[in-house]
């Protein structure tokens, strides 16, 4: 399948969405990336860390890094860059000086796995536990400059993408993650916008019967005009796109899925992301007006990655990964077609 090329924005596929790591190995999603087109995929930890099993006499260091340049072998063979590794979880705002300093260890060996995997970002998501937990600012920020300076020690210099999740437990929206890196102000801390984020806290409500919020259509202006009147597009280090279905039934305590100890966007989410333009799969989010006011009222240039994930992805059938990669691309051609993006140049356009 040949790609749709729109110079301006590379595509890049997350290798989760194309089949969880327990079912599907690294080569078949890598491959299938490649086969559907892809320029890039995003790292998931995951993926490398069950693959490192099978080194079982090296050290779990020597093993987890074997892994990660096995993966970038697969992809410099197929053509693809690995746009970033992720996710460092549940680091921002911790209150205990143990488990923040074991995360200080875990961060070196990263930026070693990093190194050796071709990439130069790490995706940093906001933390999605209370407990223990602290939503200070000067806090956060704090502890992402911390692990930014040491990755400024880096040969390359490692960068960090700040997001935002939408069932954060202290951050989860754009606004709040730009405060902090904002406040930061390190040139190699930026922020990773999602439309599935974005989409859940402004626009969305899968806890009611539309799935849809009151105004929702006004919230979501006011949010994307808000979005390119204050961050600088250079901030940006990540952007990804995902759609959603529209669940039959609210997701409340009624539903199966259900579960108090989750949130509901985050349940949602772990369930339900599908590709933009997937009517058929009941995919319901307007991320084609997102995409649209990103590149034409703010201006962004650069990668989009596809970030899906879905309940499929862990069906053990041996056509997952080439069903997913195949079906993103579908979903990245009618964009392409739909909002120019092959006729755009390098300036901003304004709509």
């Amino acid at each position: 399948m040949a790609s749709a090329i729109a110079p301006q924005f590379p595509i890049s596929i997350a290798s989760l969405s194309l089949g969880r790591a327990s079912h599907h190995d690294l080569a078949e999603k890598i491959h299938a990336a490649s086969a559907a087109g892809f320029q890039g995929v995003e790292l998931f930890y995951e993926d490398i860390e069950l693959h490192a099993k099978q080194y079982s006499d090296n050290s779990f260091e020597e093993s987890i890094l074997k892994s990660a340049k096995v993966f970038k072998d697969l992809c410099d063979e197929c053509n693809l860059k690995v746009l970033v590794l992720q996710p460092f979880m549940n680091y921002d705002g911790l209150l205990d000086p143990v488990e923040h300093a074991q995360q200080i260890v875990k961060i070196k060996l990263w930026f070693k796995i990093a190194k050796a995997a071709g990439t130069d970002l790490i995706l940093v998501p906001s933390n999605f536990f209370s407990e223990g937990t602290t939503g200070d600012d000067d806090q956060i920020v704090e502890d992402l400059l911390e692990i930014v300076e040491l990755g400024e020690k880096e040969s390359p210099q490692v960068r960090f993408a700040y997001e935002a999740i939408s069932w954060g437990a202290h951050k989860n929206t754009w606004q709040q993650s730009w405060k902090i890196v904002k406040k930061a102000n390190h040139p190699n801390l930026g922020l990773c916008l999602d439309t599935f984020h974005i989409v859940a806290r402004t626009w969305a409500d899968v806890t009611r019967e539309s799935g849809v919020r009151q105004n929702a259509s006004k919230l979501l202006a006011a949010d994307l005009k808000e979005c390119a009147a204050e961050v600088p597009v250079d901030k940006v280090f990540l952007v990804q796109l995902s759609d959603a279905e529209r669940l039959p039934k609210p997701l409340d305590a009624a539903h199966e899925w259900y579960n108090p100890d989750f949130p509901s966007n985050m349940i949602w989410s772990r369930n339900t992301r599908v590709f933009p333009y997937e009517t058929d799969r009941n995919a319901y989010l307007p991320i084609e007006k997102i995409v649209r006011s990103w590149v034409y009222d703010w201006g962004y240039r650069g990668w989009m990655s596809y970030e899906v994930y879905h309940r499929d992805l862990s069906d053990p059938s041996p056509s997952i990964p080439q069903d997913f990669a195949e079906r993103g691309m579908k979903s990245w051609e009618i964009m392409v077609q739909r909002l120019d993006l092959d006729n755009i140049g390098s300036e901003k356009i304004q709509s």
